[in-house]
């Protein structure tokens, strides 16, 4: 990414006529509107006292003033040269998710724990957020396609990518993916005068609704049959005469059998590291202490912690374990279900015991709630561009967060971070840099803009999307391509 705007700013000095490419810039609002994002950061460097931090920041964003820059002075292509440059990014994706696939499969050999780590060059939810616009690109060309294979082959794309996005178990792209989807279809219902559409379009959009419904409900429904407890019933010892512990206050339960009831730890501990390469006290290979992986996996098998419950289990379910798998049914590295199950239990622990650690989506609730506090004791202006992470860090220990060090973030949320970072009058700048670039160019009714926007804006409410390179690249490289990039012929 880095070679490659240093490639297209060297093309851009050598082609000359700088003064009146720099005249053309600052006469074009939507360029100068878009790219001061980066001007706000300027800005926050007056009252921020981290400069190497806030230096790495400015550096991060180049892209929000150099791609609007070079693509806005440049001349619009041809419609031909753009959709080939859209037919490359597709293709591109398409070799992408082949290699993940490949990597999943293991035809190409890589250590593996996590699915989400078989995207190699970018994070996993960059690339699904790629994966997302190049969707949404196909249907642009099934729509532009006028032969039928041609609509049949763009149509095999977009099911071959939201199936990858599944086999990545990337929820987030999916609820992008899913979002975006149904805002066009309400469009389409909306606006459309032909009834047939409209039926059509409502009853197909009920119809998923349902499905979605009812699917997530199956997967995250596991632990509502619970096991009966009778404490008066309650055997005392193991086979090998040793003392359960039990612990009738904890509600955790795998498959509906309680985690927490019939747990022997002098009988695991010594048995579990003569088995494993990990001790019983180390942590499994997603970072979570393995124990309570044990713990979770011989519960969901009906097993009790003891021993004999350990003994029972394979070869292949230590390794299992030993990846972080924490649930009999779902041991396969790519497992949706698996994954809204997951989500379930971490939301069940967090209501039950507060404790968000090690579980993304529980802990980003953390980093709301911190950033909520750094924005009302800095309202109007915010922390400045360099402070961030040390005025987080401060107000983690200060609120005596639940959250371990190593998981005390940042927001994972842009809107919320423009306004840690520049507070209430910064956060109203970066939604005008947002909307009005779309507005002034009449993009708010061009199918390709729009997607990227809405993909775009939704990202934003659970990740930091411009504060990583291949984040602020995606985000920069669209907007200034679709709306500077090509002569647009009215409505389209």
């Amino acid at each position: 990414m880095s070679l490659s705007q240093i490639i297209l700013v060297g093309n851009w000095l050598l082609e000359g006529n700088l003064k009146s490419k720099i005249t053309e810039f600052c006469k074009n609002k939507s360029a100068l509107i878009l790219s001061s994002l980066l001007l706000l950061h300027l800005i926050g460097l007056f009252y921020t006292s981290d400069f190497a931090y806030a230096f790495n920041d400015i550096r991060i964003k180049a892209p929000l003033l150099l791609l609007p820059l070079i693509i806005s002075t440049s001349r619009p292509l041809s419609q031909k040269l753009f959709t080939v440059i859209l037919q490359i990014f597709v293709g591109a994706i398409i070799l992408g998710t082949i290699i993940s696939t490949l990597i999943l499969t293991d035809v190409i050999h890589r250590h593996i724990v996590d699915v989400r780590n078989i995207s190699i060059f970018i994070s996993h939810i960059r690339f699904a957020l790629l994966i997302c616009v190049a969707i949404f690109i196909c249907g642009y060309f099934i729509y532009n396609t006028s032969n039928v294979s041609g609509k049949l082959v763009w149509g095999g794309i977009i099911i071959w990518f939201t199936v990858f996005l599944i086999l990545m178990e990337s929820i987030t792209g999916l609820s992008v993916f899913i979002f975006t989807v149904f805002i066009l279809i309400t469009y389409a219902i909306i606006t459309s005068k032909n009834k047939t559409v409209k039926w059509v379009s409502l009853f197909s959009m009920l119809l998923s609704l349902l499905f979605i419904s009812y699917w997530v409900k199956e997967a995250t429904t596991e632990n509502l049959k619970k096991e009966i407890i009778d404490p008066g019933k309650l055997d005392k010892y193991t086979s090998q005469r040793n003392l359960y512990v039990y612990d009738t206050t904890a509600k955790q339960t795998e498959n509906g059998y309680y985690v927490w009831m019939y747990y022997c730890i002098q009988e695991l501990e010594p048995l579990w590291n003569h088995r494993s390469k990990i001790n019983f006290n180390g942590k499994d290979l997603k970072g979570n202490e393995i124990r309570f992986t044990l713990m979770r996996y011989l519960t969901s098998k009906g097993l009790r912690k003891d021993a004999d419950g350990l003994k029972s289990l394979t070869d292949n379910e230590i390794n299992a374990i030993e990846r972080g798998v924490v649930n009999v049914n779902f041991q396969n590295i790519s497992s949706i279900k698996g994954r809204l199950h997951e989500i379930k239990w971490e939301l069940d622990l967090y209501k039950t015991t507060g404790d968000p650690n090690g579980h993304s989506l529980t802990q980003r609730f953390e980093y709301w709630k911190t950033a909520f506090a750094i924005i009302k004791q800095n309202c109007l202006f915010g922390v400045g561009t360099g402070d961030v992470e040390q005025t987080f860090n401060k107000e983690y220990v200060k609120s005596n967060s639940p959250l371990l060090m190593e998981w005390r973030l940042r927001a994972h949320n842009q809107y919320l971070s423009i306004a840690v970072a520049f507070g209430i009058i910064g956060f109203m700048w970066f939604l005008i840099t947002l909307i009005y670039p779309m507005i002034k160019q009449k993009m708010v009714f061009d199918y390709l803009y729009i997607t990227f926007f809405i993909i775009t804006v939704i990202s934003f409410f659970t990740e930091d999307t411009l504060e990583t390179q291949a984040g602020v690249t995606f985000y920069a490289f669209f907007n200034s391509f679709y709306l500077f990039g090509r002569k647009i012929k009215g409505k389209n």
